[in-house]
C-alpha cells in the first residue's frame, strides 16, 4: 500500500472520529417528558374535545421548553406545539422560527405526502395574542382543516427581534365533515395556553415537593420522543420534535455565536 493511500485513509479515518463525536442526537439534547392532563399548559374548550384527554408530552433544556398536545377523537384530531424561552434564559434567548402555515402545516405528519390545498388566511384575536388562521383541504382524503400559527414576546434586546414564545398547529374534520373559515377562526379562538390565557395551576406546598420526583430513564425519555414524533399509533407526529430553535444573542454590535 503506498504512502498515500496510508495518509488518505488515516485522514479519513481521522474526519470521521471528529465528526461522529460532534454529533449530538435528539434524545441527549434535553429532557422528555410525559405529562398528565393538569401538568400542560395547552388547553382547547372546543366542544369537539369535550372530555378528551390529549396525549402531552414536553422537551426541556436550559434554553427552552416545548409542549407538544394531540388531540384525537371521532369529530376531529389536533396537534399544537407551543414553544417558551425558559426563565432563566430569557434575557438573551430567543426563538429563531419563522415559517408560514402553508410550510409549517407540511411539517406534521398527517399532513405529509398530502395535496394541501390552502384557502386565504387571516388574522385572529384570542384571549393569548393574534394569531394567523388559515384553511385548507386535503385533495386526497377530503378533510377540511385549519392552520395556525403565532409568535409574540419579542425580545427587544435581539437584534433579530424575535420571538419568545411561538404556537402553531392544525385541527381537522373527519372526513365527509364541513368545516367552514369561519369553523376554523372559532377553534383558534378556543385554545388558551394555562398561566397566560387562562390561570395556571394553584398548587400547595406539599404538591409542589411531592412533584420533585427523579428524572425518567433514558429508555423512558426516549420511548416519550418516540411518541411526539409519530404519536404513538397513526397518522400523527412531529417529526421534527423537538425543534430546537432557542439561539443565545448578545445585544452589542459584532459576530452573535448561535444566533
Amino acid at each position: 500500500m503506498s504512502q498515500l493511500v496510508i495518509k488518505n485513509t488515516l485522514l479519513s479515518v481521522m474526519v470521521l472520529a471528529v465528526t461522529s463525536a460532534c454529533v449530538t442526537t435528539k434524545d441527549r439534547t434535553g429532557t422528555f417528558l410525559k405529562l398528565n392532563d393538569d401538568q400542560g399548559k395547552i388547553e382547547t374548550s372546543a366542544a369537539m374535545y369535550s372530555g378528551i384527554e390529549p396525549l402531552r408530552i414536553q422537551f426541556s433544556d436550559t434554553r427552552e421548553i416545548e409542549e407538544y398536545a394531540l388531540y384525537r377523537g371521532p369529530n376531529g384530531q389536533s396537534e399544537i406545539l407551543f414553544v417558551e424561552t425558559t426563565p432563566f434564559n430569557a434575557h438573551n434567548t430567543a426563538l429563531d422560527f419563522d415559517k408560514l402555515i402553508a410550510v409549517s402545516a407540511n411539517m406534521w405528519r398527517f399532513n405529509q405526502g398530502q395535496n394541501l390545498v390552502f384557502g386565504e388566511s387571516v388574522s385572529v384575536k384570542t384571549e393569548i395574542t393574534m394569531f394567523w388562521a388559515q384553511p385548507y383541504k386535503q385533495s386526497a382524503s377530503g378533510r377540511h382543516c385549519v392552520g395556525f400559527s403565532s409568535q409574540w414576546d419579542t425580545c427587544d434586546e435581539d437584534p433579530q427581534f424575535r420571538p419568545s414564545k411561538i404556537m402553531f398547529g392544525y385541527h381537522c374534520s373527519p372526513k365527509g365533515q364541513s368545516f367552514s373559515a369561519k369553523d376554523g377562526i372559532d377553534f383558534v379562538k378556543s385554545i388558551d395556553i394555562r398561566g397566560i390565557s387562562v390561570p395556571g395551576n394553584i398548587r400547595s406546598a406539599y404538591d409542589l415537593q411531592k412533584n420533585g420526583a427523579p428524572t425518567p430513564t433514558r429508555e423512558l425519555q426516549i420511548s416519550n420522543l418516540v411518541l411526539a414524533q409519530d404519536g404513538g399509533g397513526g397518522v400523527v407526529g412531529l417529526p421534527d420534535f423537538p425543534l430546537l430553535i432557542a439561539r443565545t444573542f448578545n445585544d452589542f454590535d459584532g459576530p452573535c455565536t448561535g444566533c
